[in-house]
């Protein structure tokens, strides 16, 4: 596991976990955000965004995370692990109002410089509407993959739980048998201990953000 993408909603915490990963793993990780947008926001046309990953994909060894369906061909096939961070939405979108207060006054370090946190109607609505389309687009490009070659978390727990095996493997188990294993887990989601924080956390912005 040497060549890893690492993707998902917005707010599904592909920063922090990758760059978790990246030190357990020692590898380099790489934020596309940062090579994709200029200043104040200004996107990179795609076709800049397609000769950008091509050239960082001949690393040997590094973590990509981002997701940019549209531009994400030529990562996910030379990638030999692709990380699904599935997680469910509303989790995301009280994580990405948190982000927007936790970075109020301090930029974030996997953005571009000049482009400060942001949290805009079309930014939440993206984050509502993924379970619909961009998930079901990344199932329509896992169907060209090996099963093995996919993990898929999809929740808080298998996340931590997936990092705590890398650090200290079980016994005569590889690491390509963790893999396996998280890629056929499938767990029950229990909601409940996120209500409460969601709703709060919302009731606390108001309608107006």
């Amino acid at each position: 596991m040497e060549k890893i993408v690492v993707i998902g909603s917005a707010g599904a915490g592909k920063s922090t976990f990758a760059q978790k990963l990246g030190s357990i793993l020692n590898i380099n990780v790489i934020h596309l955000d940062r090579y994709f947008w200029q200043s104040r926001w200004k996107e990179k046309p795609r076709i800049t965004r397609i000769e950008i990953q091509q050239h960082l994909v001949q690393e040997e060894r590094w973590i990509i995370e981002g997701t940019y369906l549209s531009s994400s061909d030529s990562r996910l096939n030379a990638a030999d692990t692709i990380i699904f961070l599935d997680v469910p939405r509303l989790l995301c979108l009280w994580r990405v109002f948190r982000r927007r207060f936790e970075y109020a006054r301090k930029p974030r370090p996997d953005l571009a410089e000049g482009c400060p946190e942001q949290l805009s109607i079309p930014y939440i609505l993206k984050v509502l509407v993924f379970p619909h389309r961009g998930r079901k687009m990344l199932l329509q490009k896992f169907r060209y993959f090996a099963p093995e070659k996919i993990v898929w978390l999809h929740s808080k727990k298998e996340v931590t739980d997936f990092l705590q095996k890398y650090r200290t493997p079980c016994e005569g188990q590889t690491a390509q048998a963790i893999r396996t294993s998280q890629t056929r887990q499938e767990v029950q989601l229990d909601w409940s201990p996120l209500m409460p924080a969601f709703f709060g956390g919302y009731s606390a912005i108001g309608c107006g953000q």
